[in-house]
């Protein structure tokens, strides 16, 4: 075998073993959501819907909105790791309860309606006189934790809270 050979083999196995490494990330699931659950599981629908669901929460002005603080996110995580399994059963069924009269009330799903559907959405959710179902359930659950999310979030702590670790000072030689 002479040298130009060799180099032509090595050439076409580290081509194959690049390709070879490289298929499984071209074939990923893309219905599959961002974020790795351990105890629900959604799908990559599921997840813009709740992110524009956190976006009509919290929407962006001149401060940021709760899509671009990734509440939904946090959410999904709080939900996912820190809930009950017959909440998280509430909460999954409420998700498609909620899909289920967006596209009842405006036509289409929540993602692709315009903004007065969806406040209007949410407005006949809160009109709801039933405290129990699963719709009611898993709406003021993602309000509350968007909201925690928001107030918890560095941008939040620096820029419209100032967070001291210490508040106050000590002033020891202040006259009385």
């Amino acid at each position: 075998m002479t040298q130009i050979q060799r180099r032509e083999a090595i050439k076409q196995l580290f081509c194959l073993t690049a390709g070879v490494a490289l298929i499984p990330s071209c074939m990923s699931d893309r219905s599959k959501s961002a974020i790795l659950l351990k105890n629900i599981m959604i799908s990559a629908e599921e997840e813009a819907m709740l992110a524009a669901l956190c976006e009509t929460i919290l929407p962006k002005t001149t401060t940021p909105g709760a899509k671009e603080l990734s509440s939904h996110i946090f959410a999904l995580t709080m939900v996912d790791d820190c809930r009950k399994k017959e909440d998280q059963d509430r909460f999954i069924s409420g998700m498609k309860a909620f899909q289920e009269k967006c596209k009842s009330a405006a036509g289409k799903d929540f993602v692709n309606s315009a903004i007065d559907q969806r406040n209007a959405v949410l407005a006949s959710i809160i009109a709801e006189k039933d405290e129990d179902s699963d719709l009611k359930y898993f709406f003021k659950t993602v309000k509350g934790l968007t909201i925690q999310s928001y107030t918890a979030s560095e941008f939040f702590m620096t820029k419209v809270q100032v967070y001291e670790l210490i508040p106050g000072r000590y002033h020891g030689c202040v006259p009385a």
